[in-house]
């Protein structure tokens, strides 16, 4: 078997809405654990999910800054879209994954003397069902339709 193409993460698509946050973040990453109360017995595959969405990035305080629509829109929700491979358009090989998340965290404000501010936070995706057969895995679409 040939070498799976790889992916490097660089040139990355990420957007809340229609708008794009990928030149102010350095690190997007999505992870499922276990949901709040779920408790997972030795009989059971996975009782459910619960994803959550890190973001890393540079403290600004521009208006339209990532940091700062983190700020405005504490305790919203709003659609996210990842294209690991910057691509616009989703395909079987280079597919989109989208939510919905909530703004339940704010940035820290962290001041090092001499260095550029940056911030962590890690949100929640909103819960769906786990429907494969959708390609939607407890409310992360992995899209490939082009």
């Amino acid at each position: 078997m040939p070498a799976s193409t790889r992916i490097k993460a660089q040139n990355i698509l990420f957007k809340f809405g229609a708008t794009e946050y990928a030149c102010d973040a350095n690190m997007v990453e999505l992870t499922l654990g276990d949901a709040p109360g779920d408790i997972q017995t030795f009989c059971e595959v996975r009782v459910g999910g619960q994803w959550s969405l890190q973001l890393d990035g540079i403290t600004s305080g521009d208006s339209s800054s990532l940091y700062r629509v983190l700020w405005d829109n504490f305790g919203a929700t709003a659609n996210f879209t990842i294209a690991p491979n910057g691509n616009a358009t989703p395909s079987a090989s280079e597919p989109h994954y989208t939510g919905v998340v909530t703004f339940d965290q704010l940035p820290p404000l962290s001041l090092v003397s001499n260095e550029t501010s940056v911030f962590s936070v890690t949100l929640t995706v909103k819960s769906t069902p786990h429907t494969p057969a959708s390609d939607i895995y407890y409310g992360v679409t992995v899209d490939t339709t082009a």
